[in-house]
């Protein structure tokens, strides 16, 4: 029997993503249940006014109890930085077995997966592989679903190339820099997130989430240049280099093998999102544009 509860079980409540659901669905005057891994992480979520629950997502029995209670699960957990025993090859999987699992058996409502955009079963990522297979899990399961594929992070993009920029200027750009991405801000991705939990005749779709921001990253780097008042070293590193930097650093470190690869993603990949609007109008969403963001993100 489905469980009536309002509650929403957060599982990444301390990540970026998570954390702003969080609060904002506090906000909206929604019970939330916030799952991390630390406790000492989530004391800020407490003080916010959620009830916070340390938990590890492959202790089954303990994430079975997380779920008691909980009408939606959202969750964005994933270790794309782990290596060796916490390689998401060897975990990510395994812990949304165990969440689905414990989902079911609590008759949650939803469960709403934050993913990303272009992955596929043949990656040349790992962790794309692994997120694919996660939401391959999610839509076999017995729980009603929504997988949110979500743009580049605009938090995550600007902060590389301006830090690279400011210390060292340079910007370093995979392959020529001229693949198109589309990007979209974290705030905007909780959005997004909060809105689709709140309407729940959603069910077993996959939506993809973006903004108006279809840009290159050698133009965002001539964006990044006029915000921040400079001109710097463009260092375009070759796609045959992060294909067989992958291939060597792989035996070596699992993460720097991993960055590479990703890397080769970014360079090789068309991820424009020119129907960015049917999820925005639908939603009531306006997503920032990258320039704005810029101008707001304190780099003169």
């Amino acid at each position: 029997m489905a469980d009536d509860s309002p509650r929403v079980l957060v599982a990444g409540a301390t990540g970026q993503v998570g954390g702003i659901v969080t609060r904002k669905l506090l906000a909206a005057g929604v019970p939330v249940r916030a799952l991390g891994r630390h406790r000492e992480k989530l004391v800020a979520l407490a003080d916010a006014g959620a009830e916070v629950i340390a938990v590890d997502l492959l202790d089954r029995t303990a994430v079975a109890r997380a779920c008691e209670g909980v009408g939606q699960v959202f969750s964005t957990v994933n270790n794309v930085m782990g290596r060796g025993a916490s390689s998401p090859n060897r975990v990510d999987l395994a812990a949304y077995e165990s969440l689905c699992s414990g989902a079911t058996d609590a008759g949650v409502r939803r469960l709403v997966y934050l993913s990303g955009r272009g992955m596929s079963a043949d990656d040349p990522v790992d962790f794309f592989r692994v997120k694919h297979a996660i939401e391959a899990r999610i839509r076999q399961g017995r729980v009603p679903f929504v997988v949110l594929q979500a743009g580049a992070f605009m938090e995550t993009w600007v902060g590389m190339l301006s830090d690279g920029m400011r210390k060292k200027g340079v910007a370093v750009l995979f392959g020529d820099g001229r693949m198109i991405s589309n990007f979209i801000a974290v705030e905007d991705v909780a959005e997004f997130a909060v809105r689709i939990l709140a309407r729940e005749e959603i069910v077993n779709e996959t939506i993809e989430v973006g903004g108006p921001s279809n840009i290159s990253f050698d133009a965002l780097v001539s964006l990044l240049e006029t915000q921040m008042g400079m001109h710097v070293k463009r260092r375009r590193v070759p796609r045959a280099v992060l294909w067989l930097g992958g291939l060597a650093l792989k035996p070596f470190n699992e993460v720097a093998a991993r960055l590479m690869r990703l890397g080769y993603f970014t360079a090789t990949r068309d991820l424009r999102l020119l129907d960015w609007r049917v999820a925005a109008d639908r939603f009531g969403v306006s997503p920032m544009r990258i320039e704005e963001f810029v101008s707001q993100a304190g780099l003169a």
